[in-house]
């Protein structure tokens, strides 16, 4: 009887032990799966960034560029876009963000002694000379006017010696100017813009990156881009040296009421434009244009304003 009983208390306890061990799997399975979910549902969470293709005109069908973006400003609201986040060459676009980084950091009293090591990226187009002396605030008018490489090097250089101290350079501020404005298809690898190799640009952006720049330019710094509407400048350096500029910009008078201009090519980028102006009444918009040709880059642009200010007078 006893032996009965050992057995049927043996028998119990492993039933309840197996039970138990049943109900711990089932709960570790659950606590997995819910951890599961949990990850899952937090990545959905994070909205990923989109190009959308956003055409109101049968006009902008014919434009050449690989992404554009049209922004009101006035109403903080894109007119139209495509592929506006697609990450692409930016050529001298560039030099909108290194002037941002140089007037902002470089003092005004500086003297900016142009150096040979300064000069050949512009090829037979350099007009700088060794040795002239210029004021910062008007070889960066005149590098932007032209899209002058050897003002930008000249400029980044002489920030470079003033920034040494602080073990920084204008690339390392330009990269991070980026950080701060939010630009997140952005990185500069140059101060120009320049290519670095068959395969590989100065810098690259989006039409959405660009946009936002030039919007925190014209909110905060106008007078850095107050010259690139202009056809062209004379400037006197001050080793009295004339410099005559015509602007890049072959569209510049097909715009109106324009505020801010930037052009930028190269092999790899192939057309940029960027540009600002007021479609009346105090109503400025923002329209890029990144990867078309040559020319195509001011044909695209004034398809964009003209289809944008008959979409605006309706």
């Amino acid at each position: 009887m006893t032996r009965i009983l050992r057995k049927s208390f043996l028998k119990r306890n492993l039933i309840f032990i197996a039970v138990g061990i049943l109900i711990a799997c089932i709960f570790f399975v659950c606590l997995i799966v819910r951890e599961a979910k949990k990850d899952q549902i937090s990545t959905d969470d994070v909205p990923e960034i989109a190009t959308t293709t956003i055409d109101y005109s049968p006009e902008l069908a014919g434009i050449q560029a690989k992404a554009y973006y049209v922004y009101d400003l006035d109403e903080n609201k894109v007119l139209f876009a495509k592929d506006e986040h697609e990450e692409l060459p930016l050529a001298s676009v560039t030099k909108l963000m290194s002037g941002l980084v140089i007037m902002n950091n470089l003092p005004a009293s500086t003297i900016v002694n142009i150096r040979a090591v300064d000069l050949g990226y512009d090829g037979n187009g350099g007009k700088l000379v060794v040795g002239e002396k210029w004021n910062p605030q008007s070889l960066l008018n005149y590098s932007l006017i032209m899209s002058s490489n050897d003002g930008i090097m000249a400029l980044a250089r002489t920030l470079d010696a003033y920034e040494g101290q602080n073990a920084s350079d204008t690339v390392a501020l330009m990269n991070h100017e980026a950080e701060i404005i939010g630009l997140h298809n952005t990185i500069f690898m140059n101060p120009t813009g320049l290519d670095l190799s068959a395969t590989t640009s100065g810098a690259y952006s989006s039409a959405y990156d660009v946009t936002m720049l030039l919007k925190t330019i014209l909110r905060d710094d106008l007078m850095l881009v107050s010259h690139t509407t202009r056809t062209s400048e004379d400037f006197v350096s001050l080793s009295n040296i004339e410099h005559v500029t015509i602007n890049t910009d072959a569209s510049i008078n097909e715009i109106p009421n324009l505020i801010a201009s930037k052009t930028g090519y190269t092999d790899l980028a192939g057309g940029n434009l960027a540009i600002a102006y007021d479609a009346g009444f105090a109503h400025p918009i923002i329209s890029v244009v990144l990867g078309s040709t040559e020319d195509g880059r001011f044909t695209d642009m004034e398809k964009l304003v003209h289809v944008t200010l008959e979409r605006l007078s309706q």
